[in-house]
């Protein structure tokens, strides 16, 4: 029996093997009756070699219903952004730094944060609670996360009190046994974490304990006195001792809805907003009460405010106590007087109310404000004494209803100033978004539309802006916006808008405005050519009418003014195939049209077509992007397969086929890689939910396998490529893209949201590696004009501080020690000035003049060209640079006797001041870049002394021969005799 046993095993085993040898014959011969492309590599189907790849979020649809959280100072406050927390300055509503909590491998929004608070034991640490279940602690000074302790579920409220060290209290969301409804359950959660977790990435807690549970929970709090814990929700109030939550919950019952919870300051009773527009004051914390888990709802001494016509959407107390604040759909801020009941309004907030926060600084020096959040997720901030509105701080607009509908989504980056261009909250607006400094600098409304319509008529179809391009310089801008009028009989409806960049205004201002393009048939491309000094600026357009149109500028004499205006220069068609994308090359001379089969390139001045790009295996063509750093490559793709085409030898490079779909192409300027993004790979995270995630594959001019295949976990409604500052710099690669959630996120290893802006630190603290915390005196009047080193030349030759410790004789070792024992400025300062400063070297490119300043004229700011570098400045001659250092060297600052004119102005007295020339001191004799000759003040009986007079630098070859001397005082006589 065991030989026979025996002998099945090993029969068994052989089987599997033959199997296994079958199935790999079956996969090798599937794989060799695929129609092979000419020198055409296939893509692996397995997902070896994969690595997750960075990813932020810069804007979420969902508009967070936590309230604007404040830091103990009032300097800094904290706003969620789905899975991040921005912390923005009180004093310029500036983003000052990010806090982000998501992970590579988190399923997409699953990590949005949800609630927070400032930490009531460490005023310099953060709780936050999100919907995957996790308590994080951060320290928001250095931007470190401290701890993340699991609680299980999702997050919905939050909140602790400072009597209760390492304790807070939670309400998580725990889904039923069903699967389908989801009940709240409120818990208490210690900071410690086990021993045995410590080192774990996710903690887990000493103590969770279960209060009990709570329906459809609108709020929670501690009284002031640490004693009670309340919770609203549905149309009950539940409370319970935080000595003993254990002894369960009380009930009181109310008639109607809650939507919000308030708690008094000072006092042990609260305030509740309901549906029906109602305030009602609970006066039920009393220490005579009872706590029974089965007993029935009690009843509480209220009082009743009533002013809203709808549902009362936020509360907030004062700090003092003494007025109640609310706001809801109205968008009127209502300010209660608690003892006389009088009520003062706020109308005309902007939007909605969501959420009130009181910015009150405590140190009298700033006026309290109310912060208010409103639905479209701008932060307005309301006088306390004046009621007027003082400044708003809004965000990017992502309206989901747009983003879930079928309708292609417009976006588009600037690649000098790096700004997004994006749909607003409705189809026919847009808005320029800025990452670095994560804050919304415009908005446009493209086509004047009704947006409010009759309950009971059907909502009128709007207009949709569906292709946006920019112009290089950034002075001009096209926008396609169409709407389908069909339903009223008008078929469809397109326009052509091209909008110029008021300088003056700073705003976009409408030039030309064509209706129906091509005619009845929507418009499918537009692209502005490449700025070049000796060409004209175009613009390419096509449309489903098979049709390619050119358009370009032409000046028109009016009286005392020329008109510019766009005007269509030529039409063109290939073949009547009907063309789906239009794009220039990076120098403008040759405009490349993606046709059906084909891709033909055209000359653009004589409007020839020279060269016609076709593969037979590359059909239907939808897309196709300029690669190499020099545009000599042209890469088309198909839905299956892309081919990279020699613009050069008119040939096919190689071939690429993707047993993926391929969703979009992408290039960057200056750049020899390219990249692809496939259809998303469905993950079953669990048995019951589904996650799904985009592969990027990397690939180089010179072959067909990919250099590197990154992923994330979301899937792509829309994506373009987030061009490098500096061309070429393959490292810095990234994408900005919209999800299917409608969340707008940047994909990349480049922190775009730190690097850029010197301003916006990553922490608000000092840290080895990071930007030093920015002062109050920064946060009001920005970065210090003073240049550093390093922006007086360009990087390749700008010194650094390593650079500058490396000049012969200089060691700022030395400067690091205490300021009594450092070496005399006489040692220093020529060594120091000598290796900061730039002499001889390459001649600096010329820029543009600016005027100069003569005699009593105005100073005026002039703007220079965008495609210049910024000017600095004048050029210091080494001339100058000598004369000044032989001018400091001197400690005294003595002169030869022969050049000193004797003055003969009396000795001033103690009580009397210098009196200053012009009314402000001129320092190094330099004024507005002109030389400065200071003649002795002779003095007037009135008091009035000459002015001192300004010379163009044109006149004055070199500095004056004759320098006068400073007044020199008696007890400045004895010290120098000394």
């Amino acid at each position: 029996m065991r030989a026979t046993k025996e002998t099945k095993n090993i029969d068994s085993r052989n089987a599997e093997k033959r199997v296994v040898r079958k199935g790999k014959e079956r996969e090798r011969t599937t794989a060799e009756n695929v129609p092979a492309l000419s020198r055409a590599t296939v893509a692996p189907t397995s997902k070896e070699g994969i690595q997750p790849w960075n990813w932020c979020s810069l804007a979420d649809p969902r508009v967070s219903k936590q309230a604007v959280v404040f830091t103990k100072d009032a300097k800094y406050f904290f706003v969620p952004a789905s899975s991040s927390v921005k912390i923005y300055s009180s004093v310029t509503g500036k983003v000052v730094s990010t806090l982000r909590s998501h992970s590579h491998t988190s399923g997409g929004s699953s990590d949005r944060i949800t609630c927070l608070m400032i930490n009531p034991s460490n005023s310099f640490q953060l709780i936050t609670g999100s919907e995957d279940g996790i308590l994080r602690l951060w320290d928001f000074i250095d931007a470190v996360l401290l701890r993340s302790i699991d609680v299980g579920h999702p997050i919905s409220h939050l909140c602790g009190h400072k009597e209760m060290e390492d304790q807070v209290f939670v309400i998580s969301r725990k889904p039923s046994k069903s699967g389908n409804e989801e009940g709240s359950v409120a818990m208490r959660v210690s900071l410690r974490v086990t021993t045995a977790s410590i080192r774990e990435p996710i903690q887990k807690s000493t103590e969770i304990s279960i209060l009990g549970k709570i329906r459809s929970p609108v709020g929670m709090g501690i009284s002031p006195s640490g004693k009670w814990l309340i919770i609203a929700g549905g149309t009950k109030i539940y409370v319970a001792q935080t000595s003993g939550p254990k002894s369960g919950l009380t009930k009181f019952a109310c008639s109607d809805t809650l939507t919000c919870l308030a708690l008094h300051p000072t006092e042990d009773w609260f305030a509740t907003g309901d549906d029906l527009g109602q305030i009602r004051l609970w006066y039920c914390l009393r220490d005579d009460l009872t706590f029974e888990k089965a007993s029935r709802d009690k009843s509480a001494p209220t009082t009743t405010f009533h002013w809203h016509a709808h549902a009362v959407q936020a509360l907030e107390f004062t700090p003092n106590g003494a007025y109640l604040l609310s706001g809801g759909e109205e968008s009127v801020l209502v300010i209660w007087q608690l003892h006389s009941g009088k009520k003062e309004f706020v109308p005309r907030v902007g939007a909605p109310i969501q959420t009130i926060s009181i910015y009150d600084a405590g140190d009298g020096g700033h006026e309290q404000e109310y912060a208010l959040g409103l639905n479209d997720g701008t932060i307005a901030f309301i006088r306390s004494g004046t009621l007027k509105l003082s400044r708003t701080i809004a965000r990017v607009k992502l309206e989901p209803p747009y983003f879930t509908s079928n309708s292609p989504i417009p976006i588009f980056m600037h690649p000098r100033s790096r700004n997004l261009f994006l749909p607003s909250s409705h189809p026919s607006s847009l808005q320029v978004y800025s990452p670095s400094s994560s804050s919304l600098l415009l908005e446009l409304e493209v086509s004047p539309s009704n947006r409010v319509s009759r309950p009971y008529a059907k909502p009128l179809e709007p207009c949709r802006v569906s292709l946006i391009a920019v112009s290089e310089c950034g002075r001009w801008l096209g926008t396609i916006d169409s709407r389908d009028g069909s339903a009223e009989g008008f078929g469809l409806e397109t326009c052509l808008r091209i909008w110029h960049w008021d300088e003056t205004d700073q705003l976009w201002s409408l030039n030309t405005r064509v209706d129906q393009p091509h005619g009845s048939h929507p418009v499918n491309s537009l692209a502005f050519s490449p700025a070049a000094p000796d060409q004209d600026l175009m613009l390419a357009s096509t449309g489903d009418d098979n049709h390619i149109k050119t358009w370009c500028l032409r000046t028109t004499p009016r009286k005392d003014e020329h008109i510019v205006n766009w005007v269509l220069r030529s039409t063109f068609s290939y073949r009547n195939q009907r063309p789906t994308q239009a794009l220039w090359s990076p120098d403008g001379t040759v405009l490349a049209v993606a046709q059906t089969s084909c891709v033909t390139l055209w000359t653009v001045k004589t409007n020839t077509m020279f060269a016609t790009l076709t593969s037979g295996e590359i059909n239907p063509i939808n897309r196709m992007a300029f690669t190499g750093r020099n545009g000599r490559y042209v890469c088309v793709a198909t839905h299956s397969a892309f081919a990279l085409f020699d613009l050069l030898r008119i040939e096919v490079a190689y071939t690429f086929k993707s047993r993926q779909g391929i969703r979009g192409l992408f290039a960057w300027t200056g750049s020899d890689t390219f990249a692809i993004s496939r259809e998303p790979w469905k993950v079953y995270a669990s048995e019951q939910s589904v996650r799904s995630e985009t592969i990027f594959s990397f690939f180089s001019i010179s072959s067909a396998t990919p250099t590197s295949q990154r992923n994330i976990p979301h899937a792509l409604r829309e994506c373009i490529a987030w061009q490098p500052q500096q061309p070429g710099l393959d490292g810095k690669l990234g994408f900005v893209a919209v999800t299917l959630e409608g969340s707008l996120i940047h994909i990349g290893d480049e922190d775009i949201q730190n690097h850029e802006a010197s301003e916006d630190p990553r922490s608000l603290g000092d840290t080895t590696g990071t930007p030093a915390q920015p002062t109050l005196f920064q946060d009001i009047f920005g970065k210090s004009a003073i240049l550093e080193s390093s922006s007086l030349a360009p990087q390749t030759t700008s010194k650094t501080s390593s650079d500058l410790g490396s000049q012969p004789g200089l060691d700022l070792g030395i400067l690091d020690g205490p300021s009594h024992l450092l070496p005399p400025a006489s040692v220093l300062f020529e060594s120091l000035i000598t290796s900061m400063l730039q002499r001889g070297g390459k001649p600096e490119p010329p820029v543009a003049e600016i005027p100069t300043v003569v005699g009593n004229q105005m100073d005026v700011d002039v703007s220079e060209p965008p495609n210049h570098p910024r000017a600095m400045g004048r050029k210091v001659t080494d001339k100058e640079v000598d004369e000044l250092v032989d001018l400091f060297g001197d400690p005294s600052f003595r002169v030869p006797q022969q050049n000193v004119q004797k003055l003969n102005v009396p000795a001033p007295q103690k009580s009397q001041k210098h009196p200053e020339l012009n009314g402000k001191p001129q320092a190094n004799g330099l004024t507005n870049g002109h030389h400065t000759i200071v003649e002795a003040p002779t003095f007037k009986p009135n008091g009035i002394h000459k002015r001192t007079k300004t010379v163009d630098n044109s006149e004055l070859s070199s500095p004056p021969s004759q320098i006068p001397m400073p007044t020199i005082g008696k007890k400045r006589k004895k010290a120098l005799m000394a």
